[in-house]
């Protein structure tokens, strides 16, 4: 769930405003925006040029378990071992450009309907099999069929996948292509065909990356050794890798003082900025976190538009970006990056905080003293956002309950539309193109959707523009589609924010995908 792609965050945030938010939170000294190509080569508070040391060690802690079957989607508990061991056939890089992995080079034919990628050659599995493009259809297939917690497969819809040599993937589609297919790429690793079920509960996970999956304890540590045949020469540099999780940001805040591990994600923003202030310690910001509000419209009191209206007006976003995101999140009305396609910018701040308004809005609607329970993963970020959101509709005549689910237990719930009334999601969509968006984020799905909204103009505006065949028609049917999804308020984002890592200085050479870290480049400097 977590995204991982770090991003030069020019469309979310401009540097000038970075720097001002992170000075604001005392953190400018020690964030170093890097791109990919420059991690590799530089590091500590002073940039200086390093030589890759090969060898030892790197201890990583998440603060939720890593989940093996979820292979197909983002977990985070995932982030640093799934690309890590299983790779893609492309990763989309800061800049938003596909760069080649187990792909080196593709093309869009057909009116964008068919897309033709060529494999690399000489890649082997951890198993030692070859690999092929039968590989590729396999995983492509799986995807589509819903293994691995897919999330995109619905964007798949009527995909036909060939292998068209033994080294040329084809896929076709009744849909245009050029805003899905390199995400959707980016979010599928490759899968070993012959170890599948061995995926799905940790016990013999088997990939081409640069690592190879030696060790499991469910719920607690992954062990990963290099891949001493790894198709890229002379990488990885890393003897190894070893994962622990630990839930508690005060923890890992301690680990990372004491050097027992070297990265750490799930750190509050308190605790990063207590530990980013030393120059030893750097920031690492991904854009892409979606933060929002689910109303079940046919259940009270949401199944009153007006009432989720008011609930719109009422979430006061910037308290929630100054106390919970650091100032380091963008505040919109949509869940659309600014750089999408034909972003409607003046309909952004469509939901001002207005408690009067939406206070009037509940006390006509018949609201006032309604209860109900709020569904949220039971984590310290998502606390804090009910804490606020909890306040601010209480202010207005309503009376939330938290009802704190586990990832394991959420997830499952909000795929079904069994949430409740109102529930609060995070989503690693933030980068995504929205025609994707709409089938990756279960709470904007044009059917079955989180919400159980099924109106049938919504539908249609969905559906076009998933079909928008050019960049004129996309930028005119994402601003109708917007106007829907305000006018109608089932799905109520307040924030898009970036994640957040805190790594030791001497950590180089890391590489942020949507999904996941990959380790290949990375080393520790002495």
């Amino acid at each position: 769930m977590y995204p991982t792609r770090r991003t030069s965050l020019d469309s979310a945030l401009s540097r000038r405003a970075l720097l001002g938010g992170l000075s604001a939170l005392g953190l400018a000294t020690a964030v170093g925006c890097r791109s990919a190509a420059e991690e590799a080569d530089k590091g500590g508070a002073g940039g200086e040029t390093a030589k890759p040391v090969r060898g030892g060690t790197l201890v990583t802690t998440v603060n939720a378990p890593p989940v093996p079957a979820a292979y197909f989607t983002g977990r985070p508990g995932n982030i640093f071992w799934c690309r890590n061991v299983l790779e893609t056939l492309l990763l989309i890089d800061t800049d938003g450009k596909s760069q080649p992995l187990l792909a080196t080079s593709w093309s869009l034919s057909n009116g964008n309907k068919t897309f033709t990628a060529k494999l690399r050659e000489g890649v082997t599995f951890h198993s030692g099999r070859p690999f092929t493009a039968d590989d590729v259809v396999f995983s492509l297939e799986r995807n589509i069929a819903g293994d691995g917690l897919a999330s995109l497969n619905g964007a798949m819809k009527g995909w036909q996948v060939k292998a068209t040599g033994r080294h040329e993937v084809t896929i076709t589609s009744p849909r245009p292509l050029q805003e899905t297919v390199h995400s959707i790429l980016d979010a599928t690793p490759i899968i070993d065909r012959e170890s599948q079920k061995g995926l799905e509960d940790g016990s013999k996970v088997v990939g081409t990356g640069p690592f190879v999956w030696s060790g499991y304890q469910a719920g607690t540590q992954i062990t990963m050794k290099r891949n001493a045949s790894y198709w890229a020469d002379g990488l990885p540099y890393l003897d190894s890798i070893e994962i622990t999780v630990i839930a508690d940001s005060t923890a890992q805040l301690a680990a990372l003082r004491s050097n027992r591990v070297q990265i750490a994600n799930g750190l509050s923003v308190q605790d990063a900025k207590t530990i980013v202030d030393d120059k030893t310690f750097h920031l690492d910001l991904n854009k892409g976190l979606v933060y929002g509000m689910g109303l079940t419209v046919d259940q009270a009191p949401f199944d009153n538009v007006d009432v989720r209206r008011a609930v719109g007006y009422a979430i006061n976003r910037e308290r929630i970006n100054k106390q919970v995101m650091g100032g380091l999140a963008t505040t919109a009305s949509l869940p659309w990056g600014k750089d999408a396609t034909g972003y409607p910018a003046d309909l952004a701040g469509t939901y001002t905080y207005d408690p009067d308004r939406a206070r009037q809005l509940i006390k006509s609607a018949g609201a006032t003293g309604a209860r109900f329970r709020m569904a949220l993963h039971n984590l310290p970020i998502p606390r804090q956002i009910y804490e606020i959101i909890a306040r601010d509709l209480s202010d207005v005549g309503l009376k939330p309950s938290p009802l704190e689910l586990s990832i394991a237990d959420f997830e499952p719930r909000r795929a079904a539309g069994k949430l409740g009334p109102a529930f609060l999601t995070w989503t690693a969509v933030g980068d995504m193109p929205p025609a994707l968006m709409l089938d990756a984020l279960p709470e904007l799905r044009p059917a079955k959707n989180a919400e159980h909204y099924t109106d049938k103009e919504y539908q249609r505006l969905a559906q076009a523009l998933i079909d928008s065949p050019d960049e004129n028609a996309t930028k005119s049917r994402l601003r109708s589609l917007s106007q829907k999804l305000l006018d109608d308020a089932f799905f109520l984002p307040y924030s898009v924010s970036p994640s957040t890592s805190v790594s030791v200085g001497s950590l180089r050479g890391v590489v942020t995908g949507r999904y996941g870290r990959t380790m290949r480049a990375a080393y520790l400097a002495k």
